[in-house]
């Protein structure tokens, strides 16, 4: 099977250097030995003195620790393209490897799970159209690693699964996560583009790609390697698609592409590390159709480094808009923009930078730059809008604030304040220069005017600046997503992450904190997908499998970043940021202590800086790094004050205005409720929270990009720097997996499906138990059972087991394809054959009957028959004539008859039509009648019904009143039983009263028992006084009971007369219920002759229609019949006339033959004459001639 000459194979036959090189090898036992500034150097072990080896390295013994030293590999795994086949895998053979590849312009590397790329520094002519194609539904063995293999990878595997695909393609600023991310956009606009000449997704034409490990199966692909993959070798480029491979895409697959020029001139900047740096995170999701065709794209961005626009290292630059803008744009625009120059210097935010960078032509760049945003659909105005911002912050920057003796600041020169004023679209340049250095601000309900220091008034302008800079931003990137986006439901994406990468400074603040929290959660996610769920799955399959922990859990550092309890980095910004009297050094006391006293296992990710209260430290993935907190309250806060963005909201450009249309009102707590006021912090994680959510729905792909060196030098590699990257990262740890475990996995289903042509014979094909299929399938196969696994549901493979199965398989359907190929080949030869000789013999048939033409041509008798033949046609013609007129008397009869009877049918049609409308009048009449009888029998059911409901409530209602009267009866009962009971008491108290009064008068003399009788009469007394409270309140019942009564009585008469008007009204209902009775029966009568009625009016309505529609059919006929007659009459006049004029033609021919007889037989009259005569002269000469014979035999006698 032949292969792509992209990925170069080791020839069996090994060369004689290989062997040389291969025996050099053997003879010593060769080791990577430590050194401070190559990394590692290669050595052989002289000696061996238990764990002191004698290594000679560079010439020079050295005696150094076992441990220390590192084996190398053998000389044919040099540049070897996956770094998980060494024989030994250690840190100086993979920075070998590395190494090697690199000085060989082999940027790209496998490192099992997934691609490495190495910075070059430099454009390599890798990724034209050619390599497109010929990375095209391709295996991964079959080219070299490559950045389209793992987008190839990805679409093959989100068309064959219908799942969301993501490629993260992360690592430090400067590593190339950019150019990489343009590449996979190139590669996916070219292979999926929906214009003419792009086929669209077929399953059955992909070819088998290589299973690279993954959390969720990624099902295989047919095979289409038969035909070679186009040579490249010598292919040139500049890393992009060529012109004409532009001309193919369709217009969405152009602005995909024209997209990133646009993002990169307002989203990317020079760094120290990086020329073209993003300073903002981006996650395009690519759009298809489920053809796999693009069908739109979107754009999330995340975290712009807008501080940039005002400050900056003096190595680096602004955003490269400002000098693309400053260098290419014409005079007509400058002015527009009220720019006095183009010089940097007369700029006050661009005048410390540098001002030509390697690699960045501004003025080509602007050109590019409009060229994108016309394709984009930016019309002249729109581009405008976004210069004019850009323009303004130049004149922000250009405003001179000085301060004055009392610490106020003021603004001397004007001229940039009155530029920025007629840029913004603002009236007055004064109400801009007040909202500066003199805002009104809200103090309570009262407006106050607060003045501004000098420092003040320079940090509110470049808030304004950073402010509308990165509104601009996001107003660019909605424009981009509005042209871009047109996403289904039905529709599935390839997302691509580009982020900036982990940073690490001198002098490092919020927003790199911001970065390095961004990189840390990515480096989590791929962690947890490489090393958590990939075990988890031989756990869930069944796989004997020992857990191994790898040591890269980064959960602790994030929670010290973004946890709220314990309060973490972040919220403990937002929380100082809402104190009055904060700073930056009380926010770095409080989260200190705070951090020092959390009870997890962050802690040990935390401490404190070496400067005291100015930052902190924090124990990230890539190393620890210090952090400055000087200013981190004002940038987390992003203030800038009501009065100025007031004003902006006001603008007369309706641009400006809508950036700031959210700060128009003067409710500050509406604006607060719509989300205005949200720290920088709180939005980052809410982006980040929505991107990892996002990201965990994908099935994702990972690209780990490599910083080579520090100083941006091709071809330089700097070990340690390298190695640092390779630990964090956690390549090596994934190589280790990638070899322990096992990386590419099939279900039973599709492994009986696709390597059954291995094994044709093992089994029957309708052997249903699938694993146990597989399993016969593998022993068959003869493979070692330490090289695979039988799971629950699926078979896992160790690393490169499938690659040669799927070489094996390829071969024999290589030999397959090629039987066919010539079996087809042979039966398309012979048709072709076949054709040739139907085309010869059908070729000498025509010449044959030619030659036979041309002898009948000349033959006499087929010339009289010419001449003859027109006279044999003019005696047919007549007999023909004859015929037709017959005919056509015959049709003219039938015509009579036909109008005869289209005059009665049209009589009868008019009758009926009278009747028709007759019966329709007669028909209405009745359905109003009907109508109305309908109208009335509707009233009465409603007014039955109506009084139905009266009469229920009624009832209902005198039920009630009788519930009510018993109730009131029986209470009255038995407040009388109780009255009489209280009487009963009253009267024994009374004579009990009376006879103790008789008891004290009768006992008065007796003075011994005065003191027990008046003790006695005081208590009776008491007594007493109650029986008379309990008598008044006997009273007061009795007197509520009486009121009751009569209430009761009151209400029970009423109920008498409600109940006899129920009565009443009961035999009224009956009697009009009785009466609409009577009237029902009788309009039930009258309905039912109405109905009788309107039925026979229907019939005979029906029966009219059924004869209307029979006239109105008989009536198409005969005008049917009519046309086809007449049509048929001029065809027989056209015939005759053509024969008449064909009949006086042959009386001229015969004319002419007349003629031309007479002329032959006066001919033939002279022939005879002329011949009569010569009968005449012979006869003569005959007669002289007998004469001379006598006269001679009369002489003859004489002369005897």
């Amino acid at each position: 099977m032949q292969r792509s000459p992209l990925k170069p194979k080791f020839n069996k036959e090994i060369s004689l250097a290989d062997a040389a090189a291969n025996a050099e090898f053997a003879e010593k036992k060769r080791v990577w030995v430590p050194d401070q500034k190559e990394g590692y150097l290669s050595g052989w072990v002289a000696k061996e003195n238990g764990e002191e080896w004698d290594v000679v390295c560079n010439n020079t013994t050295k005696t150094l620790r076992n441990d220390t030293l590192s084996p190398q590999n053998p000389p044919r795994f040099d540049k070897v393209s996956d770094i998980a086949e060494l024989t030994y895998l250690n840190e100086a053979s993979v920075v070998h490897n590395l190494r090697s590849r690199y000085g060989s312009d082999l940027i790209y590397t496998y490192s099992g799970l997934f691609l490495v790329a190495v910075n070059p520094y430099r454009e390599l002519p890798i990724y034209t159209d050619a390599h497109v194609q010929a990375y095209r539904n391709r295996r991964r063995e079959d080219n070299a690693p490559h950045i389209f293999a793992v987008t190839d990878r990805a679409w093959n595997d989100m068309m064959a699964e219908r799942e969301n695909q993501s490629v993260l393609i992360t690592g430090e600023s400067g590593a190339g996560k950019t150019e990489n991310t343009k590449k996979v956009i190139q590669y996916l606009a070219s292979i999926a583009s929906n214009s003419a000449g792009r086929a669209p997704y077929d399953p059955s034409s992909r070819s088998e790609h290589a299973r690279t490990p993954s959390r969720t199966s990624t099902a295989f692909l047919n095979p289409s390697s038969v035909p070679n993959s186009p040579s490249i070798g010598n292919s040139t480029g500049n890393g992009s698609l060529s012109s004409s491979s532009m001309t193919t895409l369709g217009t969405l697959e152009k602005q995909i592409l024209q997209a990133n020029p646009i993002l990169e001139s307002f989203g990317n900047a020079q760094t120290v590390r990086n020329n073209n740096s993003s300073r903002f995170g981006k996650f395009v999701r690519i759009e298809f159709s489920t053809k796999g065709q693009i069908a739109g794209a979107h754009i999330d961005w995340y975290l712009l480094e807008k501080s940039r626009v005002s400050a900056r290292s003096n190595q680096e630059r602004s955003f490269h808009v400002f000098y693309h803008l400053l260098n290419g744009a014409d005079e007509d625009l400058l002015n527009a923009l009220k720019l006095p120059s183009t010089d940097l210097l007369q700029y006050n935010y661009l005048s410390k930078t540098r001002k030509q960078v390697d690699g960045i032509d501004d003025e080509k760049e602007w050109n590019s730059l409009i060229s994108a945003l016309d394709v984009l659909g930016f019309d002249k105005e729109e581009q405008f809008n976004l210069f004019k911002v850009v323009g303004a912050i130049l004149h922000l920057g250009n405003i001179d604030i000085k301060g004055d003796r009392q610490g106020q600041a003021r603004i001397d020169d004007k001229d940039a304040l009155e530029r920025l004023s007629f840029v913004l679209g603002l009236s007055s340049s004064k109400e801009l220069e007040q909202s500066i250095v003199n805002p009104r601000v809200m103090a309570g309900k009262e407006t106050v005017i607060q003045s501004r220091s000098e420092d003040q008034a320079r940090a509110e302008i470049a808030s304004l600046a950073k402010t509308i800079y990165e509104k601009n931003f996001s107003k660019l990137i909605e424009k981009i997503n509005t042209v871009l986006d047109r996403a289904t439901e039905s529709n599935t994406f390839i997302g691509v992450l580009d982020i900036a990468g982990f940073e690490i400074f001198q002098k490092n603040s919020f927003e790199q904190l911001c970065i390095n929290y961004t990189n840390e959660c990515l480096q989590q996610f791929f962690n947890h997908h490489m090393f958590v769920l990939e075990q988890e799955e031989y756990q869930r399959e069944g796989i004997e499998w020992n857990f191994v922990n790898f040591g890269l859990d980064l959960q602790p550092t994030i929670n010290l970043i973004e946890s709220v309890s314990p309060i973490g980095i972040l919220s403990c910004l937002d929380e100082e940021c809402i104190m009055p009297k904060a700073s930056d050094q009380t926010f770095t006391q409080k989260l200190t202590s705070l951090c020092l006293n959390r009870e997890d296992n962050s802690k040990s990710k935390f401490s404190p800086s070496k400067f005291g209260d100015e930052g902190f430290i924090v124990q990230h993935y890539a190393g620890k790094v210090e952090y400055d907190t000087d200013g981190w309250l004002e940038k987390n806060k992003d203030p800038i004050n009501d009065h100025l963005t007031k004003l902006l909201a006001n603008s007369s450009d309706p641009y400006i205005a809508d950036m700031f249309t959210e700060y128009a009102s003067d409710d500050r707590k509406a604006r607060g409720k719509g989300g205005a006021f949200r720290t920088v912090a709180q939005r980052h994680k809410e982006q980040l929270n929505a991107l990892m959510k996002q990201l965990n729905s994908t099935q994702p792909h990972f690209v780990r990009c490599i910083l080579p060196n520090s100083i941006k030098k091709p071809g330089r590699i700097e070990v340690g720097l390298v190695l640092d990257q390779l630990r964090c990262n956690g390549v090596l740890e994934g190589i280790r997996i990638a070899r322990l475990g096992y990386p590419n996995r099939l279900p039973f289903s599709e492994f009986r499906s696709r390597y059954g042509v291995l094994t044709p014979d093992v089994i029957s094909v309708h052997y249903m138990d699938a694993r146990k299929v597989c399993q016969r399938m593998l022993e068959s196969l003869g493979l070692d059972v330490e090289l695979y696994r039988l799971g629950n549901s699926k078979i896992f493979f160790k690393a490169g087991v499938l690659a040669e199965m799927e070489e094996r398989r390829d071969a024999i359907l290589y030999d397959l394809f090629a039987s066919i190929q010539a079996s087809s080949r042979g039966f398309i030869t012979r048709r072709i054959i076949h054709k040739m000789r139907n085309k010869s013999n059908a070729a000498q048939v025509i010449g044959k009957n030619i030659t036979l033409y041309n002898e009948l041509t000349q033959w006499p008798w087929w010339m009289v028959y010419e001449k003859v033949k027109p006279l044999l046609t003019a005696t047919r013609s007549e007999e023909e004539l004859r015929m037709r007129d017959e005919k056509l008397e015959l049709l003219q009869k039938k015509l009579d008859a036909i109008e005869h009877d289209q005059h009665e049918n049209n009589a009868e049609a008019k009758r009926l039509q009278k009747l028709l409308l007759t019966t329709q009048t007669e028909l209405e009449s009745e359905k109003n009648q009907s109508v109305n009888h309908q109208h009335v029998i509707e009233r009465f059911q409603t007014r039955e019904i109506e009084m139905g409901e009266e009469s229920d409530h009624l009832k209902t209602l005198v039920r009630d009143l009788e519930d009510q009267l018993e109730k009131a009866l029986s209470g009255l009962k038995e407040s009388e039983a109780r009255h009489v009971d209280l009487r009963n008491d009253f009267d024994r108290a009374s004579s009990e009263i009376l006879r103790l009064e008789r008891a004290v008068e009768d006992n008065t003399k007796m003075k011994s028992l005065a003191d027990e009788y008046e003790t006695k009469l005081s208590v009776t007394a008491s007594e007493r006084d109650k029986f008379a409270r309990e008598l008044s309140s006997i009273r007061s019942t009795l007197n509520e009971t009486t009121s009751d009564l009569k209430q009761y009585q009151e209400k029970s008469r009423k109920s008498d007369d409600l109940a006899s008007r129920c009565k009443e009204v009961e035999m009224e209902l009956a009697q009009v219920i009785e009466e609409f009775k009577e009237s029902k029966s009788s309009r039930d009568e009258e309905i039912e002759g109405l109905r009788q009625q309107l039925a026979q009016s229907i019939d005979d309505a029906s029966l009219a229609r059924s004869e209307s529609d029979t006239y109105k059919k008989r009536t198409h006929e005969l005008e049917t019949f009519e046309d086809s007659y007449k049509r048929l009459r001029k065809d027989h006049d056209n015939e005759v006339s053509g024969l008449r004029q064909k009949d006086q033609e042959n009386e001229e021919l015969i004319r002419q033959l007349q003629a031309q007889l007479s002329n032959s037989e006066e001919k033939n009259e002279r022939i005879m004459q002329e011949f009569g005569s010569m009968r005449d002269i012979q006869s003569e000469f005959e007669s002289i001639l007998r004469q001379s014979n006598e006269e001679k035999e009369v002489g003859a006698t004489d002369i005897t």
